[in-house]
């Protein structure tokens, strides 16, 4: 189970070409930190939504907070979307 405390909520992607590598590459090239096989990202796979969401568990304080600022917005296969992190 995910710690609800470093989780970031990923809206809008591509429901047509999105991947668990695809976001791991995108948090690598935007804000510079690498998912390991720990922090492998679970997309939630709704065929009824426009858009497919995802979250991303993060256990560093400093990397998700780092994380949280860089990935609020950003681009998948040139489509707009946007990141945040839980809040209960």
């Amino acid at each position: 189970m995910m710690d609800a405390q470093q989780l970031i909520y990923l809206y809008d992607l591509p429901k047509d070409k999105i991947t668990c590598n695809m976001i791991a590459h995108t948090f690598k090239e935007k804000s510079g930190i690498i998912l390991d096989a720990n922090q492998k990202p679970q997309i939630k796979r709704d065929l009824t939504k426009p858009f497919f969401t995802a979250m991303v568990s993060i256990k560093d304080p400093k990397k998700f907070s780092e994380a949280c600022e860089k990935m609020k917005y950003f681009e998948v296969d040139g489509k707009q979307c946007r990141a945040l992190p839980f809040d209960k």
